[in-house]
């Protein structure tokens, strides 16, 4: 809590009547509208009561205004935040004695500004004492004895002149693009007696606004900035110990320790679950991290586990091995006895383990879909095919890799990216001059063409019109495919789902596992992902051609099977 430092001049005092009624009007009037506890009083906990309810209606300035003009209240999910903000809402509404008071819920949209509105309505509902002062309608709650309402805005400030705020409640602050909602409702209660203002959240990424306010609040408490009219309540893990211990954020100590209404809820069992979710899949440690222990994080999340695409280079004779592996870890059982055929491909020199010069020739004959993307001519391009599940063995990816000579050297030098390396391996085109040639790619292309059976071709929409129209001129079934979320998510996540599944076959090619450990993701509202060249640090494109090819195959029509018509003709 804040100490009581004073305004210049003002000397602040506590009112312990203001502030027991404060609490009491949660119970007294207030029911819960979610879950199990539906419909019972609004009990508070001691956190919530303590550390925000008592400070805020408490203390007072020397004429009998509130102290406090706003509360910025950071706290993991699933601790009772919204239900506390549609309860403060409703009170500021009925209770604060503002004639023509203006309370109002702001978020990023009007969905999600509507979330703490709803849970008002819900409590209105719920108490037939609040319904004899308190009106619903579809879009606000108004109380005719004093005339004052609360509503929800939308996410854009544009058509909201003439507000005189007296009262808002902000919604998840870390997802804010800017604060022009914010500042624009907040300049509205300058003619108010004593505004308060309720913002609440959960820790996000170190970029935005939602940073920037982290920040602030954080030099609140730290007493870098002095801003006695604001109240800050962060609650959560330890930001150094998570840096200083790998485990830190996987033990129930630690969940215990940032969400303090654990273990009502969340509950144990569920935070269990997420949590051997994001063991597994890295992209997930990020929002396990700040939606659950109030941690900000990295803008940049690395995409895809490392132990699992290992895993998936190997021959397909050792993946049950690796499966139960996994179930053992998560199952918190003793790892299965190494079979013989782990030791031998353990001790395989790696020449022997450098299983993707044989996949082509593996694939021959085979159905492949093909990706390729086209995004850098200066740089890294990749051409990658994707083999379904085909005669008993496992969905397979076969890339092909192109760089300029002149890029090549310059990154070899000052990059040590081993290009070099992989040119001499085989892994890795080398194209005169300093772009790619775009001849190469297509050379390869249609070589492979006679060599697998070829579905379709995705090709990247940017700068690909011409190359597109020469391949279809071919007789190749070419297509633009978006980068965006609509095209990526669904191959994405399937490209997820064969790697802890130990269900794909890359062969340990050196460029793709290079492109694998790049990768990071983006993730839009909607928990859709897509690959992220701008949030990754080095170069991806094997790994997005190949999900453009993965995407290829998911739109395709199955394969007719004609064993059945040969065996059975229909025309005798």
């Amino acid at each position: 809590m804040n100490a009581a430092a004073p305004l210049e001049g003002v000397e602040f005092h506590f009112d312990e009547t203001s502030a027991h009624n404060a609490v009491a009007f949660f119970p007294r009037y207030l029911r819960l509208t979610a879950g199990e506890w539906a419909g019972r009083p609004f009990h508070l906990a001691p956190w919530q009561a303590d550390r925000i309810i008592r400070p805020l209606f408490g203390w007072r300035r020397p004429d009998g205004r509130r102290r406090y003009k706003r509360c910025y209240v950071w706290v993991p999910r699933k601790n009772g935040k919204t239900e506390l903000a549609a309860g403060i809402a409703v009170l500021l509404t009925v209770a604060d004695g503002e004639p023509g008071g203006q309370v109002f819920s702001i978020a990023t949209d009007k969905l999600q500004a509507s979330i703490v509105f709803d849970k008002a309505v819900a409590m209105v509902a719920y108490s037939a004492e609040l319904q004899e002062h308190l009106t619903t309608f579809k879009t606000s709650i108004f109380c005719p004895e004093l005339g004052s309402a609360f509503r929800p805005l939308s996410g854009i400030p544009k058509g909201k002149h003439g507000l005189n705020m007296s009262g808002l409640v902000g919604d998840e602050i870390h997802e804010w693009d800017d604060d022009r909602l914010y500042q624009f409702v907040h300049q509205s209660s300058a003619a108010r007696r004593e505004p308060l203002e309720f913002l609440i959240s959960t820790a996000g990424e170190k970029t935005g606004y939602g940073w920037e306010a982290w920040q602030y609040c954080q030099g609140i408490l730290d007493g870098t900035i002095d801003d006695p009219e604001t109240l800050v309540v962060m609650i959560g893990a330890d930001a150094e110990k998570d840096k200083a211990d790998p485990d830190y954020w996987k033990r129930e100590s630690t969940w215990a320790e940032a969400n303090p209404n654990f273990p009502t809820t969340p509950k144990p069992e569920y935070l269990r679950a997420e949590a051997k979710a994001a063991m597994r899949l890295p992209r997930l440690e990020n929002d396990f991290k700040r939606y659950h222990l109030n941690l900000p994080v990295e803008q940049t999340t690395r995409w895809l586990p490392m132990d699992a695409w290992a895993d998936c280079g190997a021959p397909a004779i050792l993946r049950p091995y690796f499966r139960a592996v996994v179930e053992a870890a998560e199952e918190e059982r003793a790892p299965p006895e190494r079979p013989p055929e782990y030791l031998a491909w353990l001790a395989a020199p790696p020449a022997v383990r450098q299983r993707w010069r044989e996949l082509p020739s593996l694939m021959a004959g085979k159905r492949a879909f093909g990706g390729v993307d086209l995004s850098s001519t200066t740089d890294l391009t990749c051409l990658a095919w994707f083999f379904e599940a085909q005669d008993g063995g496992l969905p397979t990816v076969v890339p092909r890799f192109y760089v300029p000579r002149d890029t090549m050297q310059k990154r070899i030098k000052t990059d040590k990216v081993p290009y070099d390396l992989w040119e001499r391996m085989g892994a890795l085109t080398v194209t005169p001059g300093n772009v790619v040639d775009y001849e190469f790619i297509k050379r390869d292309l249609y070589a492979d063409a006679e060599l697998y059976r070829v579905g379709s071709v995705a090709f990247d929409r940017w700068n690909a019109t011409q190359i597109i129209l020469q391949v279809v001129g071919e007789g190749l079934d070419a297509k633009p495919f978006g980068q965006g979320f609509q095209s990526m998510t669904g191959p994405a996540k399937e490209l997820e789902k064969l790697l802890l599944g130990r269900t794909l076959d890359h062969g340990g090619h050196p460029v793709l596992s290079w492109c694998a450990r790049n990768a990071a993701c983006e993730k839009d509202a909607a928990e859709n992902i897509k690959p992220s060249k701008k949030k990754s640090n080095e170069r991806i494109d094997g790994i997005v051609a190949a999900v453009m090819a993965l995407g290829a195959s998911m739109e395709a029509e199955p394969e007719q099977d004609l064993s059945g018509f040969l065996a059975n003709p229909v025309i005798a």
